[in-house]
């Protein structure tokens, strides 16, 4: 069994430890009521059990900021889940005149991904300098009926190794959008310059260069937001490192949605929190 992950959450006002066993068998039948839960995979349903937002960790920043990081953890193995921004998706912090408009909190929920057990680092937030250890964004989401808040906070006991590790020596893969264009490696990541124009049921093709040490990397491409559903032609493989990947996608009500590619150089690593970059594509879908 892989050594078990432990994050903090909320439940009814209260913060405690859970506990994810990583490669668990997965349970089957009725949802169950947070105060029965044991926080384990044993738990985990293919629909009816919440999705729980995580707090990943954080990272200091060369201009004295911080950068703070959240996943999320969908405990059913068929249930997608769409929670739109507001009273059952929300973040909120009590650092005075913090804007947190700009967040790129996601609204779509995957069903939990067959070879990891949950979304590492979808989005971040920046914080400034004045941003202390007894300050938080809280993430609170509801779904299923079952509400759950994560803190992100910046404490040393959750300092991440961004974009490279020393100890593991293991460095996030270089990410280009645009040729010519910026290069990023890391967590923060890097967005698509321009919007990108689509229409309803019709394919787009979303593409990345991707440069790494490693002769292979892995890719993983998944809806963040948006009103619809999407469908992928491709949905999560592996590259030859120094190439160009790409992907179809397809989407099935106008709006506006954001498509995450997340890579790293191996989808094991991802246990030990570094090293991934994260791209995101913002896309304005028509009749």
């Amino acid at each position: 069994m892989a050594n078990p992950i432990r994050r903090f959450l909320t439940i009814g006002g209260c913060s405690t430890t859970f506990l994810l066993l990583t490669l668990a068998p997965f349970a089957l039948g009725q949802s169950i009521g947070l105060p029965n839960q044991t926080w384990s995979a044993e738990v985990i349903r293919t629909h009816g059990q919440p999705v729980i937002p995580l707090f990943d960790g954080w990272y200091p920043n060369e201009d004295g900021t911080s950068t703070i990081c959240f996943g999320f953890f969908n405990m059913n193995t068929e249930q997608a889940l769409d929670i739109p921004l507001g009273e059952h998706n929300y973040i909120e912090t009590d650092y005075p005149g913090l804007d947190l408009s700009d967040a790129l909190v996601p609204t779509h929920f995957d069903p939990l991904p067959p070879r990891y057990r949950h979304v590492f680092c979808a989005y971040s937030i920046t914080v400034p300098e004045g941003f202390n250890t007894s300050h938080r964004i809280n993430w609170h989401i509801t779904a299923n009926g079952q509400k759950l808040t994560t803190p992100g906070k910046v404490i040393a006991s959750y300092v991440l190794d961004e974009p490279n590790s020393d100890g593991r020596g293991d460095i996030a893969p270089l990410v280009t959008l645009s040729d010519p264009g910026k290069s990023v490696r890391g967590r923060t990541g890097i967005h698509e310059q321009d919007v990108i124009s689509a229409r309803v049921n019709e394919p787009v093709i979303l593409g990345a260069q991707i440069d790494h040490r490693d002769e292979v990397v892995w890719v993983g491409w998944a809806q963040h937001s948006g009103p619809g559903h999407s469908e992928f032609s491709n949905k999560e493989y592996e590259i030859e490192s120094g190439s160009r990947t790409e992907t179809e996608v397809r989407f099935s009500e106008p709006g506006e949605y954001v498509v995450r590619m997340q890579t790293i150089d191996d989808i094991a690593a991802f246990e030990f929190y570094c090293c991934h970059t994260n791209a995101y594509f913002h896309i304005n879908v028509s009749n």
